[in-house]
C-alpha cells in the first residue's frame, strides 16, 4: 500500500522512473558483471535528484497557495482600513489612513511568511517529505551499489 500526501506520489513516480531508466543506462554502460552497481547507482542518483526537486516543489508550491490566500485576504483588509475599523491590535487605532495602509501591508506580509511555513512540507510519500524521501532512495541506492561492488 503506498501512503501520500499532496503530490507526494510524484516522489515515487518519479523514482521508479529515473531510477530505472538511469540503472538501465548505466547497465549498458558497465555491463553485468557487477549486477546490482547499476541499479543502485541509478537509484542513488534519482534519490539526488528528487531531493532537490522536492525542495523546489515543496516550496514554489508553499508559496503558491500562500500567495492565493492571501489575494483572498487583501480585498477584506482594504475593506476594513477603508472603512477605518481596521486595528492591527485590539485597542489600537492608527492615526492616519497611511498608517493604517502601512500597518495592513506589514500584517500580510507577516501572515505570508506564516502561511508558507504552515503549507511547506504538505507533499509526502510514506508520512516523509518527498526531499527527505529523495535522500532515503539515495541511500538506499548507494547500499545497493556497494553490495554491487562487493559481490
Amino acid at each position: 500500500m503506498v501512503i501520500w500526501r499532496g503530490w507526494g506520489i510524484l516522489g515515487l513516480l518519479f523514482v521508479l522512473l529515473v531510477g530505472v531508466g538511469l540503472g538501465g543506462l548505466f547497465r549498458l554502460v558497465i555491463g553485468d558483471e557487477y549486477e546490482p552497481l547499476p541499479i543502485g547507482l541509478g537509484l542513488a542518483v534519482a534519490g539526488v535528484i528528487l531531493f532537490f526537486v522536492g525542495r523546489w516543489f515543496q516550496a514554489w508550491d508553499a508559496r503558491r497557495r500562500a500567495d492565493k490566500y492571501i489575494a483572498s485576504r487583501r480585498p477584506e483588509v482594504e475593506q476594513t482600513v477603508a472603512s477605518g475599523r481596521f486595528q492591527p491590535v485590539p485597542g489600537y487605532q492608527p492615526a492616519s489612513r497611511e498608517e493604517a495602509e502601512q500597518l495592513a501591508a506589514e500584517m500580510l506580509e507577516k501572515e505570508h511568511a506564516q502561511v508558507v511555513r504552515r503549507f511547506r512540507g504538505h507533499h509526502t510519500l510514506f508520512f516523509i517529505p518527498m526531499q527527505y524521501f529523495g535522500l532515503v532512495i539515495a541511500v538506499l541506492g548507494g547500499a545497493i551499489g556497494a553490495l554491487g561492488l562487493a559481490g
